[in-house]
């Protein structure tokens, strides 16, 4: 799969509940330079989850870790520090808390495409 132009380039977070088989989702897609400010200023304010979903393609959450970025998220949003990203941060809270808060199995997932 070819690499997209960096203008181009974006991120889907999406959160699942249900089985591999069988599952329900939903999604949030930001342009990548929007969520790379958001990963560094998790780096910057010490939320090291946040801060470490940059790094990869690709990256898988279970329940718990989904309720410590919703958590992260939180923090984040309360410092004001993005407002013009306040959109995005709530939409991937919200993602993260859905994940979280599941009856049964659930994930969240990270990916540059």
């Amino acid at each position: 799969m070819p690499t997209p132009e960096p203008s181009r380039a974006r991120v889907l977070v999406r959160a699942f509940r249900g089985t591999r088989r069988s599952s329900l989702y939903r999604d949030h897609e930001l342009e990548a330079p929007a969520f790379r400010r958001i990963c560094s200023a998790g780096e910057q304010s010490g939320l090291p989850l946040l801060a470490s979903l940059h790094a990869a393609q690709r990256v898988e959450l279970d329940k718990a870790d989904a309720r410590r970025l919703a958590a992260e998220v939180s923090r984040l949003r309360r410092q004001a520090l993005l407002l013009e990203l306040d959109d995005d941060l709530t939409a991937i809270g919200t993602l993260a808390r859905w994940c979280a808060r599941a009856a049964g199995d659930a994930w969240l997932t990270v990916e540059q495409r």
